[in-house]
């Protein structure tokens, strides 16, 4: 696990008690306004993470298939058939 996921984590986790923390909150308005300005903070965070950590995974992606010396897909064979190819492949009636 790289710093990236650590940091996920580690958000998911901080955002989950804030919004268990404000929904069994007794505090004052003020208190509840810093709870959600704090997951408000959070999430913004935690999605940009996640965005950069796709990106990653993008990249990586892309580099595997990029890295199969030089080695390409094999391209698929299709054979288009007529429908009176099809009719007579099939037999007679």
């Amino acid at each position: 696990m790289d710093d990236l996921d650590r940091k996920i984590e580690l958000l998911k986790t901080s955002l989950a008690a804030t919004w268990s923390g404000l929904a069994k909150s007794s505090g004052s308005a003020d208190d509840k306004c810093q709870m959600r300005a704090q997951a408000k903070r959070c999430s913004e965070e935690l999605r940009r993470c996640l965005l950069i950590a796709e990106a990653k995974q993008t990249r990586e992606h892309a580099r595997a298939l990029s890295d199969q010396d030089g080695r390409t897909l094999p391209k698929p064979n299709f054979r288009l058939l007529s429908t009176d190819a099809a009719t007579e492949a099939a037999g007679p009636r």
